[in-house]
């Protein structure tokens, strides 16, 4: 059975997934990663995009680049791990393929 996905709504699980996770750095995209055991052989993502990025039209286009993003790699990686994706400002910039390839790197060496 393939692992499901679902999106971490929570502050409170954002914080934990920061405080007690790993911080991985790229060039367009930032992840948070934690294992745990508890979710049943589910990943939980959720999406970053601060007002850094700029208005909300390019927010919620930064938003909508990353849930693709974690429908076409994450969904290949570990369960029982939660992943954040943190946009920077040059994910609006940047071709989809070559973000594709980006996350995969980093998800796969870390």
């Amino acid at each position: 059975m393939a692992p499901q996905l679902f999106t971490i709504k929570k502050r409170t699980t954002f914080v934990h997934i920061r405080d007690n996770g790993v911080f991985i750095r790229s060039n367009n995209i930032n992840v948070q990663k934690l294992i745990n055991q508890d979710l049943d052989n589910k990943i939980g993502v959720g999406y970053t995009a601060t007002k850094k990025i700029g208005n909300a039209v390019k927010r919620n286009k930064a938003k909508r680049i990353m849930r693709e993003l974690a429908k076409k790699i994450l969904i290949k990686c570990k369960t029982n791990t939660y992943y954040v994706l943190i946009a920077k400002t040059s994910i609006l910039d940047i071709k989809f393929k070559d973000l594709l390839e980006e996350l995969e790197k980093i998800i796969n060496v870390k």
